[in-house]
């Protein structure tokens, strides 16, 4: 596989697997609410709804019944750092998923009554993630992590910037977010690369160009975010630490550091806390890493009356990793990443999916033997070394349920 770029910079790549029958096939956009302000938060998952509503040449309606008629499968997500718009074919429809990617990448018309139904969607979407709060909780750890900071920022955005949004906000947005030299377009299937470049060539043709402004450096902060809502049963939290990009190597320990503690049913975390105590029924470790910095965390829903002991054995657990981890552990949680890593190589989703991280992450693919090699050389060291490393940082801690009888924030030891 290799990176190819059309004269205006537009990059592509595809994974050809032939013995499959269908193909994936996704436009990554570098630009998600990390990239906006505080005045327009929100308008890039709002573009991201609309790109489904309307082109110059397809209406909202033909577009759903044109997937439906040949079966195959639409979507698009919003992340903090790029958008995503992908479809699954069957492989004598891949010219067609290309067609229709470029036609809403590029003549989307935002037509304002279109764009008045779908406000009210996104209000009811956030809504229910207001309503949800192990959804919710997640959101005022990150801005509690980054405060102020458009990486601290929902990528939903408030419902007063949902409302104001017009046709113009969003063309706009696009004419200065949306250029060749931040978009690539990956595949993974039965197509080959002879005839993916040949629709790429063919159909992306109108894209804008131009430079793309720096994103706003994050400055991790950490701190205290408790949300009293007596109605629930449980208390949603979420503690965390500093970490590291995707870029710096230590991402890889992270992983599996979070594999250790909280990663599955033998993790430490889950069995201390839920199969030896019964504190909780959910609680895992998670890593997340952006351009420039990285925040692991640990998840948990417990009972008001059981959640500071549950803080205070998490603290522990972390601490332990600190000071000693075994060599059984370390194994068996590079086997876990490694096996993940691989099991996804069967699915033509999972594949275009990281073909298109890789180039917008680290403008090179970067093969899964290349992991590999980085996760087997991680050694015990390097994880107490880490999550000693961890424990430097403010602690960031978001609750939300019968929170008033939580510990002090400043009173948390590890």
């Amino acid at each position: 596989m290799k990176i190819n770029k059309l004269p205006n910079n537009l990059r592509y790549a595809v994974d050809y697997m032939p013995d499959v029958e269908s193909v994936s096939i996704a436009v990554f956009v570098g630009s998600g609410s990390r990239n906006e302000d505080f005045s327009n938060n929100g308008i890039s998952h709002f573009l991201e709804h609309m790109a489904f509503k309307g082109t110059k040449t397809r209406t909202a309606k033909q577009i759903a019944e044109e997937f439906d008629n040949i079966g195959g499968r639409i979507n698009a997500y919003t992340s903090r750092e790029k958008t995503v718009y992908y479809v699954k074919v069957l492989k004598e429809h891949a010219e067609f998923a290309v067609e229709f990617l470029s036609d809403i990448l590029q003549n989307s018309v935002f037509d304002q009554e279109e764009m008045n139904k779908e406000r009210g969607v996104i209000l009811q979407e956030i809504a229910m993630t207001n309503d949800t709060p192990d959804d919710i909780i997640f959101d005022y750890f990150q801005e509690t992590a980054f405060p102020n900071q458009a990486i601290g920022r929902s990528i939903l955005g408030p419902e007063e910037n949902i409302k104001k949004f017009d046709r113009l906000h969003l063309v706009d947005y696009v004419n200065n977010k949306y250029h060749n030299s931040n978009i690539c377009i990956t595949a993974a299937g039965n197509l080959t690369e002879e005839d993916f470049s040949k629709y790429v060539k063919k159909y992306f043709t109108n894209l804008n160009n131009g430079k793309i402004s720096d994103i706003e450096k994050s400055s991790y902060q950490g701190g205290d975010f408790r949300k009293e809502k007596n109605e629930l049963e449980q208390v949603n939290l979420v503690l965390g630490f500093k970490s590291n990009s995707y870029l710096d190597d230590k991402y890889y320990t992270g992983q599996i550091l979070s594999s250790i503690l909280g990663g599955g049913m033998s993790s430490r975390l889950f069995q201390e806390v839920r199969e030896k105590r019964g504190l909780a029924y959910s609680i895992y470790a998670f890593n997340m890493a952006y351009a420039d910095d990285g925040i692991f965390g640990i998840y948990a829903g417990t009972t008001p009356e059981q959640a500071n002991e549950l803080i205070k054995v998490t603290s522990e657990e972390i601490f332990k990793a600190g000071q000693k981890i075994a060599d059984f552990e370390l194994q068996r949680a590079k086997n876990q990443v490694k096996s993940s890593l691989i099991m996804s190589l069967e699915n033509t989703d999972s594949r275009c999916q990281r073909l298109g991280n890789n180039i917008l992450n680290y403008n090179k693919i970067i093969s899964h033997q290349d992991v590999i090699s980085k996760i087997n050389k991680i050694n015990l060291d390097d994880l107490t070394n880490y999550a000693s490393d961890l424990l430097q940082e403010n602690l960031t801690l978001s609750a939300i349920g019968k929170v008033d009888q939580i510990t002090d924030y400043k009173k948390i030891k590890f």
